[in-house]
């Protein structure tokens, strides 16, 4: 009870502690950010028009260039200007209407959104349109007086539903909003007014760009001198939108600025005038309150997130802190049940530095070590489990083998022939030493007695070619080995061997016993009581064979001398000397080995190093 008292008394303290300065750093950031919130949006908006009025003024600069074309021969040839100028398509020329028309289909054709193309002239009163990829006209209208009004050469109208210059159908339906530039054909040389070129160009450049310039909750217009729409909602095209500060903003003798407007929802107007002799046009871009400052809402909502989570992680901290000095040690406690009942421990914190640290890595310590002597035991037992499948899979009714070389060897010895008795025998006593798989020790003498045999039968196979000797001392004969470790390195030389060698054969095996001056390190490993003085059991096997290359020898020293992984390494092509080797590193540990040198004869020399740790190596 008391300590569920201190820790609602440490959470409270905390939230308290912690709540408040977010509380307070987020109403202060609310009031100093709302300023620059509102600096920065004026200083974005104004950018964003102000590249918007250059888009502008260079699309309407590119349909000007396109109208002056008209004057250009290197484009049209010196017909069409001279057409307007004369009046001679009157004469019924097809030739000269031909050139008319070409003109305004490569017009037509020149740039993306234009919708139609009209000329006027004013010399033969003929009309022509070119509209939909076909050519209209030409037909005589009157000469059209309200263009002769017009102080500009060019400017770009008011939006409209584009028309059909009375060459069309008029029962045609008008859907496509336009605007028309128009541009006045002058004789240049007289100062006189000569024809009408009118360039209907659809609004979808401007009104894609106005809609790139709107974010969310904003509006963007274009609008002429006197407030009409030239882009904007589709049912007030050409009209007066209703839109607050309008007036300010085509009375401002600034080219761009902003205006705030109190109706009930404040609202910003931003402004920026398209500087062009073109068009007396205004882009203008309504933005409310709401939508200015959402951002700066945004930090204030991210504010009471951060300080929502920063209360559950005041909660969450709490709580840990009140169990952080328990939990190691309950850790501990289930890793030690863990190993009672024969498992291993999982949780423990061997990382921290504290004195839990120290006692879960001394008890880690401890349980590696206990794990690695059930371990090694564990493979050991595998592997004479394995040895002995292998050799009770090979023992195809061994008892009628082993009669039928019996009956076989009798039957030579009656026959007089005693070498192939003596080889049989040879073989019957090897397989009857095979087939004892449950010794997995036997004295160095019975390890010698079967390599005898066998190289009793290899010495019959060279035909005399072939000798050995055996240099053993006589406390050697009785050390205990593993089984089957010197037959590996005697067949090792016959593998590599010629049939028919040019010079005799030599196997030499040599065993004694010495003692160790320098005392072996103790491992975790070795499960034999040291004693004194420490002795080791030496057999070498050497030949005068081809022997190894010095870097191929390397490589199969490294190979013997990695650590032992069970289950590895069993398809490697040494797998004898591999395998004697894994014994012999099982059985008695690091300190045993086997190593790889040029004997003295030339050949191949394999030296077992096999530690003594008691009289009981030493049975009988």
């Amino acid at each position: 009870m008391f300590r569920h008292s201190i820790r609602s008394k440490l959470i409270v303290f905390l939230v308290f502690a912690t709540a408040l300065p977010i509380l307070l750093s987020a109403l202060i950031a609310y009031n100093l950010t709302k300023e620059n919130v509102k600096r920065s949006a004026i200083e974005d908006n104004a950018s964003l028009l102000y590249q918007g009025q250059i888009n502008i003024v260079n699309y309407l600069d590119t349909v000007n260039k396109l109208s002056l074309q008209i004057y250009d021969e290197s484009v049209y040839g010196d017909t069409v200007i001279d057409i307007i100028l004369s009046g001679s398509d009157e004469l019924d020329s097809g030739l000269d209407r031909n050139d008319v028309m070409g003109a305004l289909r490569r017009s037509y054709y020149a740039l993306d959104g234009i919708y139609q193309v009209f000329l006027h002239i004013d010399k033969s009163s003929n009309s022509y349109l070119y509209f939909a990829g076909k050519p209209y006209g030409p037909m005589r209208q009157e000469q059209l007086p309200e263009y002769r009004r017009w102080n500009v050469q060019a400017f770009a109208g008011l939006t409209h539903r584009a028309g059909t210059y009375r060459l069309r159908p008029e029962n045609e339906e008008r859907t496509t909003d336009v605007f028309t530039f128009n541009r006045i054909v002058y004789d240049i040389p007289r100062n006189e007014k000569a024809g009408l070129l009118a360039i209907d160009v659809r609004i979808d450049f401007l009104r894609s760009l106005t809609q790139r310039l709107a974010a969310e909750g904003e509006q963007v217009y274009i609008v002429d001198g006197e407030g009409r729409l030239i882009v904007g909602p589709p049912d007030r095209l050409g009209e007066k939108p209703d839109l607050n500060g309008l007036d300010d903003v085509l009375a401002a003798r600034d080219e761009s600025g902003y205006t705030v407007q109190k109706d009930g929802s404040d609202s910003f107007l931003f402004y920026e005038k398209v500087r062009s002799p073109l068009a007396d046009w205004t882009l203008i871009k309504s933005v409310d309150t709401d939508t200015l400052y959402r951002r700066e809402r945004q930090i204030l909502l991210l504010n009471a997130a951060v300080g929502a989570l920063s209360l559950i992680v005041v909660v969450v901290a709490t709580a840990f802190i009140s169990l952080k000095f328990t939990q190691p040690i309950r850790k501990l406690i289930r890793g030690m049940q863990q190993v009672e009942s024969g498992g291993l421990p999982l949780e423990l914190e061997t990382n921290r530095t504290d004195e839990f640290g120290v006692l879960s890595r001394r008890f880690e310590g401890m349980v590696r070590r206990l794990n690695d002597s059930i371990l090694k035991q564990y493979r050991l037992e595998i592997m004479n489990k394995t040895n002995q499948l292998r050799a009770l899979e090979a023992q195809v009714n061994p008892h009628f083998l082993n009669n039928a070389l019996q009956s076989i060897a009798t039957q030579a010895l009656r026959k007089g022939d005693k070498e192939v008795y003596g080889l049989i025998t040879s073989l019957g006593r090897m397989m009857h030493y095979n087939m004892h798989v449950g010794d997995a020790f036997v004295p160095l003498s019975r390890e010698l007695e079967y390599v005898q045999d066998y190289l009793g039968l290899q010495k019959h196979r060279f035909q005399g070619n072939f000798r050995f000797s055996l240099e053993i001392e006589p406390e050697a004969k009785t050390v205990q080995v593993p089984r089957m470790i010197l037959q590996p390195l005697a067949e090792n030389y016959f593998k590599h061997a010629d049939e028919a060698p040019e010079k005799e054969g030599v196997l030499r095996i040599r065993a004694f016993v010495r003692s160790i001056e320098k005392e072996f390190p103790d491992r975790e490993d070795d499960f034999r009581s040291p004693s004194s003085p420490r002795r080791e059991l030496i057999v070498i096997v050497a030949d005068n064979g081809p022997g190894i290359e010095q870097n191929k020898r390397q490589e199969l020293q490294d190979m013997l001398d990695r650590p032992l992984v069970f289950g590895q390494n069993t398809e490697s092509p040494q797998i004898g000397l591999r395998s004697v080797g894994d014994r012999l590193r099982l059985y008695f540990g690091e300190s045993a080995a086997v190593f790889l040198s040029q004997a003295l004869e030339g050949g191949l020399q394999v030296t077992l190093r096999i530690p003594l740790f008691g009289d009981e190596d030493f049975r009988t």
